[in-house]
């Protein structure tokens, strides 16, 4: 009897011991999963002609920060009217300031670091096989070509000043006419140029020496006169959740070591 008692004694505490055992390992993984769940993401709204340096930094940052970096990447005007109405994320970063500038009265754009500066220039396919000497081709019948849409992108709302620089109005709708594509950002552009569906374009000046792109584009430069420089800058978000975290990413950016990143792209 005494026997039967010990025995159920100890049957009764290995019970307890499994159930205090079950026990941490529950809070062990409940905790696991908060820990994995509070660590930081940031949102970048970012024009496609700066992703590829862009994800460059974000990967020291996130190494830095214990965090996580996702980009959000389209036509400037695109992801902005996304941040917009979604009031999510930390960081925009359009292809040119002037979207800053356009968009200060919606209050959205707060601090902003300057990182770095594009322009506009003449893709041709590699070698420039139609001797491609200015912005005339642009309406010759021998050249086929594509434009990118004003409305959309960074690089079709600066295209367009360059060519109403150059030959006016007039000259700008001819020359948007005669485009065999009309194109949305800089990337469907010189996928048009890499597939060699076309002869000539305007592009943001950066990508043609993006690694995917080099090997198929080559540029004729376009007087300053008529395609200024135009300044990268990063925004952090008002509604930015992060701010420590995307104003440390900034000052990375705008750092001499960031802007060997954005050089190393392109981006002077």
């Amino acid at each position: 009897m005494k026997c039967d008692t010990i025995i159920a004694n100890f049957c009764k505490k290995v019970s307890i011991m499994k159930k205090i055992l079950l026990t941490i390992i529950f809070l062990f993984g409940y905790i696991t999963n908060v820990y994995a769940s509070s660590k930081p993401t940031l949102l970048i709204y970012c024009g496609i002609t700066m992703v590829t340096p862009i994800k460059q930094i974000a990967k020291i940052i996130e190494k830095k920060h214990n965090c996580t970096i996702k980009i959000s990447q389209g036509g400037s005007k695109d992801i902005y009217d996304s941040l917009k109405y979604s009031k999510k994320g930390d960081m925009y970063i359009p292809g040119s300031s002037s979207y800053r500038k356009k968009y200060a009265k919606d209050g959205y754009l707060i601090d902003h670091q300057y990182i770095g500066y594009n322009k506009a220039s003449i893709f041709v396919t590699k070698g420039n096989p139609k001797a491609i000497k200015d912005l005339n081709s642009l309406v010759s019948e021998e050249v086929v070509t594509i434009l990118c849409n004003p409305k959309s992108g960074s690089i079709g709302k600066n295209g367009k000043n360059v060519l109403e620089k150059f030959g006016g109005k007039e000259f700008f709708e001819d020359a948007f006419d005669m485009a065999s594509e009309i194109g949305t950002d800089s990337r469907n552009i010189n996928k048009a140029l890499i597939e060699k569906r076309v002869d000539m374009a305007i592009n943001w000046r950066a990508t043609a020496f993006f690694p995917e792109n080099k090997p198929f584009i080559s540029i004729v430069e376009i007087d300053d006169k008529y395609a200024p420089k135009k300044d990268i800058e990063i925004n952090l978000l008002s509604f930015s959740k992060h701010k420590k975290i995307a104003k440390s990413f900034m000052d990375f950016a705008a750092s001499s070591q960031g802007k060997n990143i954005m050089k190393k792209y392109g981006f002077r």
